[in-house]
């Protein structure tokens, strides 16, 4: 397999050569192999390393370095670059709509108190760490602010597939795990609406910027409840292919657009979406045909293009910060969560699975990430802050599986308690 796709990648900068020196292939005809080589790996990548416990994302992140500018460069012609990056683009949003209809509000009533402790305390403990460590290297409170933001970004996929693997899933530890990675989620996209709005208005704005914020919020809210059940009824009744999952799409777009004309970030206005789309009654056919679309194509293309914007032949990496900024990572919501869920009657040995299950930082993390470096936000947000988040994706995702492992080893003498 390896051979293969260093020969395929062989293929692409020769087709490239080609085109250059004799105008056989169109630039739109150079996208099109690109891209028809980018599914084809996608697929072959996510395959193989499904079959040995790896998290896919890790992957195709990997398969963006080696076809980006740190190697074989294959996006270097800038009409091709932006011809694919419209596909990750897409694929963002859609990620974003299908992790907000899978948020799901009864199972967080369902865990309660509990819960909503221990999730609160894994966002405000690595926010508080996340924010400490970044000011003491680089003196700046917004830059600062967003690594707190992006520290507390959980993603428990890979947690969801140790656990199940491990046939622990129908836990206890495995209810809080999903329930405060509910609310995480929730909290973590408000903070982050809230974030990117007050940094487009400046400080000068952050009255208006906030009333804009509420207005977006509370119209959301008001469409969700009210209008969204209404329009995708309507859908279920055209004479039409697919009616339900296109109005959908038409739902996710304009949410997402709707919430960049107010000065938000699009994946809050995709979350927000997917949240209300998510509790009506169409929810299965909906998901699942969003889901074919963003995972066939989209979504594949934005986790590999996170590798192509990591340049490490340019990125001046602080060292220091990196490695910092990983221990945090993991110990805030190590310790933090496990200190939490002590405090609120669970055993240590029980604390510390829950607060390793909440370790590994993946999608939204990245999403952050990309939209600072390359969207039209105000941050001063360089390649070498952008492969220290990278890095500490691929850090908290590797060691999950291992201290779930060691934290679930039963005791013969305590039964595992």
């Amino acid at each position: 397999m390896k051979y293969m796709i260093l020969k395929s990648i062989n293929l692409i900068t020769d087709v490239d050569l080609v085109r250059i020196k004799y105008y056989h292939i169109s630039m739109e005809g150079y996208a099109l192999i690109i891209l028809a080589f980018l599914i084809l790996f996608s697929k072959l990548i996510t395959n193989f390393l499904n079959k040995i416990n790896i998290p896919p994302v890790l992957g195709l992140i990997i398969l963006g370095i080696i076809l980006g500018p740190t190697g074989f460069n294959v996006f270097h012609i800038e009409e091709d670059y932006h011809r694919l990056r419209f596909f990750a683009d897409i694929g963002v949003v859609i990620l974003l709509f299908l992790a907000g209809m899978e948020t799901n509000f009864k199972q967080m009533k369902k865990f309660g108190k509990t819960t909503t402790i221990i999730a609160f305390t894994g966002i405000i403990t690595p926010i508080l760490l996340g924010f400490l460590i970044s000011y003491v290297y680089y003196k700046n409170f917004t830059l600062s602010l967003l690594f707190g933001i992006i520290t507390a970004a959980t993603s428990v996929s890979i947690s969801v597939k140790t656990l199940m693997d491990m046939k622990k899933f129908k836990t206890v530890e495995s209810n809080i795990i999903m329930g405060s990675a509910i609310i995480d989620d929730i909290i973590s996209i408000l903070i982050l609406t809230f974030y990117f709005g007050f940094i487009d208005q400046g400080q000068s704005s952050i009255l208006s910027s906030f009333l804009e914020i509420i207005v977006f919020i509370i119209s959301a809210i008001f469409i969700g409840i009210f209008v969204i059940p209404k329009i995708l009824k309507f859908a279920r009744n055209l004479n039409a292919e697919f009616p339900l999952v296109s109005m959908a799409l038409v739902i996710l777009f304009l949410f997402a657009w709707t919430a960049e004309k107010a000065n938000l970030a699009a994946i809050s206005g995709a979350y927000f979406a997917g949240l209300f789309v998510g509790e009506t009654n169409y929810k299965r056919k909906v998901l699942d045909g969003v889901s074919y679309i963003g995972h066939a194509l989209f979504t594949s293309i934005f986790f590999i293009f996170i590798g192509v914007e990591l340049n490490l032949k340019t990125a001046n990496i602080t060292a220091g910060f990196t490695i910092l900024f990983i221990l945090i990572a993991i110990l805030s919501k190590l310790f933090g969560i496990g200190l939490s869920s002590k405090m609120v009657g669970f055993s240590w040995k029980r604390a510390l699975r829950i607060g390793s299950g909440m370790i590994p930082r993946g999608e939204v993390a990245l999403v952050i990430a990309s939209i600072a470096l390359t969207g039209e936000k105000n941050i001063n947000f360089t390649q070498s802050h952008f492969s220290s988040v990278v890095f500490m994706v691929i850090i908290t995702t590797m060691v999950t599986p291992f201290l779930l492992r060691l934290f679930f080893k039963e005791n013969k003498k305590t039964g595992g308690n």
